[in-house]
């Protein structure tokens, strides 16, 4: 499955991921939506739910790997 298949299918089932990144680390959240272009003119991505307020955008040319989180 490629990362934008589960980034995807996570965005629609609102499950929690660990995408691991070559550029800023670890980031953990919901996908919320597409940056379709807006964050940089040159890179899409999907914007992340991180929590409540904030929202970051993992852009599909820096992920190293996703994982799901699982409840504890």
């Amino acid at each position: 499955m490629e990362f934008i298949d589960i980034l995807d299918d996570a965005m629609y089932s609102g499950k929690k991921l660990t995408i691991s990144t070559r550029e800023r680390g670890i980031i953990t959240g919901i996908p919320h939506s597409l940056d379709d272009f807006e964050a940089d003119e040159e890179r899409l991505g999907y914007r992340i739910e991180v929590d409540e307020y904030t929202l970051t955008t993992a852009f599909l040319d820096e992920i190293v790997s996703i994982e799901a989180v699982i409840a504890a």
